[in-house]
């Protein structure tokens, strides 16, 4: 949050620093398959968390007023700062997949390992939703974001409503327009990751196998 609205650029080359200090850590070491899929893990978690927290700062900058050229800057400021992200993933995994002789279509199968997971595939005795298995194999603790993200609302609300106080039944109508928004959101995106997946193992030439041995022992 200091970093992206304090005037003083040194703060931004600090944050944008830090993405490329990873290189330095991960380049000169031996990975198989499985480290780089943790590596590969950590990536898309940073990626979600940088994302939420950039929509966070902002939100938190709208509540107190924030002008068009203010949103432009801060704005051109994100897109630094993701690119900076991803160049920086971007150096390190063809280091990575070179210096151990790694094939680049191991990502596509960490997609499958992932969809896998997402539509069901080899988790059909477990009664769990299966979004949290994909939750589980990436490593993302939701909890504290969510904490974070409470606080910052919290700020926000705050900020917004500083020189007029709403009303009560306003405050409960729009809690329950921002959950129902929210419910719709999780079942839309979760209806279109699920139809991703099942399209996206159909297609894997592994995954027909695999499902055609499945029938023909359920038939026998």
């Amino acid at each position: 949050n200091v970093a992206m609205n304090s005037d003083d650029q040194a703060l931004l080359s600090l944050l944008i620093g830090g993405n490329f200090a990873e290189i330095k850590s991960t380049v000169f070491k031996k990975y198989n398959k499985a480290g780089l899929f943790k590596i590969t893990a950590t990536d898309i978690c940073e990626r979600f968390k940088l994302a939420l927290f950039l929509l966070l700062v902002l939100t938190l900058n709208l509540s107190q007023g924030m002008d068009k050229k203010m949103i432009y800057k801060y704005m051109h400021m994100c897109g630094i700062v993701w690119c900076a992200e991803w160049l920086s993933d971007w150096i390190k995994h063809a280091f990575i997949t070179k210096a151990n002789y790694i094939a680049s279509g191991v990502y596509s199968e960490y997609g499958l390992l992932l969809a896998g997971d997402y539509s069901g595939f080899g988790h059909e005795g477990e009664n769990l939703d299966h979004s949290h298995a994909v939750v589980k194999r990436l490593g993302l603790a939701q909890i504290p974001l969510v904490c974070i993200c409470a606080k910052y609302l919290k700020e926000a609300y705050k900020y917004g409503t500083y020189e007029r106080q709403p009303q009560s039944w306003m405050i409960i109508a729009g809690v329950f327009t921002l959950w129902s928004i929210l419910l719709i959101c999780k079942l839309s995106l979760g209806s279109f990751l699920h139809r991703i997946s099942t399209r996206k193992l159909e297609a894997a030439p592994e995954f027909s196998k695999s499902s055609t041995k499945i029938s023909d022992k359920k038939k026998n």
